[in-house]
């Protein structure tokens, strides 16, 4: 058994003199063993003369007498040993070579860097709009001006992403101590986004081998020095505060969207997070102009034209070479400069159109004849479950070639149970009917009653994919609504707006009340607008597979 009496607490104290006796002390140790540290180097270094010299000499002819060192004497023993057969010295001398060799490549590595041209993407790679930015960049890192934040804005297609990828690479292959963060509102968005597109850069520089991509962390670690580039949401905040990198700093933070994020202040946040060091380091800000004029990007890029230490740049796609974004990207641009000019100033040329509150300037209300309705081949059905709030029934067509959508029916009921309302759509009952996901139980007995009623993929695009299915039917070209057989649907499109603000301006977040309607009209074109989406390549399908979450609302 334990003795006891060993278990008894200690009870000397710890004085301020034993601390100060203890620091005293290990300054002394440290001083010794610098001091042996700087003999042995100096006795290593030092030359030898004699036979010794003589015989190292011979070893290795045209050596200069100022390399007989020490050091040269203990490793021709070692040679010697090793070539007598004795393996530990071999293992020896061949370590030594190794690192030795090591060594050499990494100092030849960094000379190559020092003498390699400071403008490394070539000029083919970059568009007229970046030219000016790109030599701001290399100004701020070499000290030149005094730049710390970059706001690239610019329409679709403009290569905002592409470029600012490319200068990241540069960034690391130019300053071995440097690092590169991403960073998204939403860790879920990086991988489809941001994460891919450095990838396509290190192989479109036939660079992989020398880099590890990683998803957990997401990371991309450049080997030769172990930098990086790390990809981060913003949505988990308390995680970043703790952040380091292993040696070096982050010389780029990239805020992708940042129109996304929740305001400047977070923007803020992550940078005093990340951006520690006194060497000149840029903080990036990209994005498309979303058309309100109350975005708060919008209002920031107004605050920052007068700052000296900001700088703004503005992108158009126009300027890219047709074959980087392919023939249909500018047929489509040149479409909607002509069917919708609005929409191709916000989306194309980036700029801020929106003026009010009214979400729907393409609504055509009119009478829709049975002869036009019995030549459409086919429809739409959604269902949005309610109580309290309406349950509704939507029947549409939407004419592909002409980018028009027609309503053409409807049900609408207030408190009214899902076996009451079931009556009252009870001729669509051999059609599919794509309905509230959110709403599980009353899928099932609808399903139960006999309908063909399957649950609406919701938040698909990165979880954008409410908003994405609400700018789908703002860019149709058309919504053609007969407020006789659609009149509740009819009021909706014609009154809903964005919200307005305190001072009088409007969100740009779309209603989440009375648009019980509308909902169920984009719950029936589901598949049709996500098939829109994925041929204009604006979400990834295979991220999506992987986040999808049935959480638009929560109707009571």
């Amino acid at each position: 058994m334990a003795n006891e009496q060993n278990l008894r607490p200690c009870e000397y104290k710890f004085t301020q003199e034993d601390s100060k006796k203890g620091a005293k002390r290990s300054a002394e140790v440290r001083r010794a063993k610098k001091t042996m540290s700087q003999l042995a180097t100096m006795m290593l270094n030092a030359e030898i003369n004699g036979n010794t010299k003589e015989q190292i000499k011979n070893m290795c002819s045209g050596m200069a007498d100022e390399d007989v060192t020490v050091a040269a004497a203990m490793m021709a023993g070692q040679i010697k040993s090793a070539m007598r057969g004795d393996s530990r010295a071999f293992n020896a001398v061949t370590t030594l070579v190794e690192k030795q060799e090591e060594k050499d490549e990494r100092e030849l590595e960094k000379e190559e860097r020092a003498k390699s041209a400071k403008w490394t993407i070539p000029i083919t790679d970059i568009t007229s709009d970046f030219v000016d930015i790109y030599r701001t960049v290399h100004e701020t890192f070499e000290g030149e001006i005094d730049v710390h934040e970059i706001i690239s804005k610019g329409g679709r297609g403009s290569i905002k992403s592409n470029f600012w990828s490319n200068l990241a690479y540069e960034t690391i292959r130019q300053d071995n101590q440097a690092h590169v963060v991403y960073t998204r509102r939403y860790k879920t968005d990086l991988r489809s986004s941001v994460y891919n597109q450095f990838m396509k850069t290190v192989i479109r520089y036939d660079d992989l081998e020398n880099w590890k991509f990683r998803k957990s962390p997401m990371c991309a670690i450049y080997q030769p020095t172990g930098q990086m580039v790390m990809f981060v949401g913003a949505d988990k905040p308390i995680s970043l505060k703790s952040f380091n990198v292993p040696f070096g700093y982050v010389k780029m933070l990239i805020h992708e969207e940042c129109d996304e994020m929740a305001g400047v202040e977070q923007m803020d946040n992550i940078e005093d997070t990340f951006l520690r060091s006194d060497t000149p380091a840029l903080d990036i800000k990209i994005f498309t102009p979303p058309k309100s004029k109350n975005n708060f990007m919008n209002q920031y890029v107004e605050e920052c034209k007068t700052k000296p230490h900001t700088r703004i740049c503005h992108s158009y796609y126009y300027n890219v070479p047709v074959k980087w974004l392919g023939e249909r990207f500018f047929e489509r641009a040149e479409d909607f400069k002509v069917r919708k000019p609005l929409f191709y100033r916000n989306n194309y040329l980036g700029e801020v159109t929106g003026t009010g509150g009214g979400i729907f300037d393409n609504v055509e209300e009119r009478t829709i004849s049975d002869i036009e309705i019995a030549n459409m081949p086919f429809y739409y059905y959604g269902l949005d479950f309610g109580f309290v709030h309406p349950q509704t029934f939507e029947v549409s067509y939407y004419d592909d070639e002409t980018d028009t959508l027609y309503c053409v029916d409807e049900r609408f009921s207030k408190k009214c149970k899902n076996s009451t309302f079931a009556r009252k759509i009870k001729k669509f009952m051999p059609f599919e009917i794509i309905a509230d996901s959110a709403k599980p139980d009353s899928i099932a007995e609808m399903q139960e009653w006999g309908f063909h009623v399957i649950g609406a993929k919701k938040r698909w695009g990165s979880g954008k994919g409410r908003d994405y299915c609400w700018e789908w039917l703002q860019q149709t070209t058309k919504i053609v609504v007969d407020p006789e057989r659609c009149p509740h649907l009819a009021h909706e499109l014609n009154t809903l707006e964005h919200e307005q603000l305190a001072d009088g301006s409007f969100s740009d977040a779309y209603p989440t009340l009375g648009e019980d309607c509308v909902m169920a009209l984009i719950y029936g074109l589901n598949r049709v607008i996500m098939e829109s989406r994925r041929n204009n390549g604006l979400y990834d399908d295979e991220v999506d597979d992987e986040e999808e979450y049935d959480d638009y609302e929560d109707d009571i």
